[in-house]
């Protein structure tokens, strides 16, 4: 619970073998959030934008496209942390990435530490399954 607003959301960790973390938050509005942050003294290029992979699903590309066309909050920056918004949260609509996540044995997220470069994170997600679903307020069966 937030101690300043009292809203209450609820996370999924994932940590990569060489310092990486991936967060999933659902937030008070329904919305689920991906979170990367590097390890310290890593950095992101100025609004990098990060592709997102799970087993052998097709990538999914996460920017601040919608934020500057449409004025959606789905894209934050900082220099060691990026996040991005991966499901609006309506499971009757469909669940897309979160499905992914639930199921799935690996995630690899890429990014740009610098302009002509590119680094790929490998995260191992297969005993994550409860984890993600208790962390985004699931019920059982939901997003399956």
């Amino acid at each position: 619970m937030d101690a300043m607003t009292d809203d209450v959301s609820r996370k999924a960790y994932v940590a990569s073998a060489d310092g990486h973390a991936f967060i999933v938050v659902r937030k008070n509005d329904g919305k689920v959030w991906g979170y990367l942050m590097l390890p310290e003294g890593e950095f992101f290029k100025i609004n990098d934008s990060v592709m997102l992979r799970v087993d052998k699903n097709k990538p999914k590309n996460f920017d601040d496209r919608l934020q500057r066309e449409f004025g959606v909050a789905s894209y934050e920056w900082k220099p060691d942390l990026l996040g991005f918004l991966i499901w609006h949260g309506k499971a009757g609509e469909g669940c897309g990435l979160v499905s992914e996540l639930l199921k799935g044995d690996e995630m690899v997220i890429r990014y740009h530490p610098r302009e002509s470069t590119l680094k790929d994170v490998r995260f191992d997600i297969s005993e994550n399954g409860e984890a993600v679903r208790a962390g985004l307020w699931l019920e059982e069966g939901q997003c399956e």
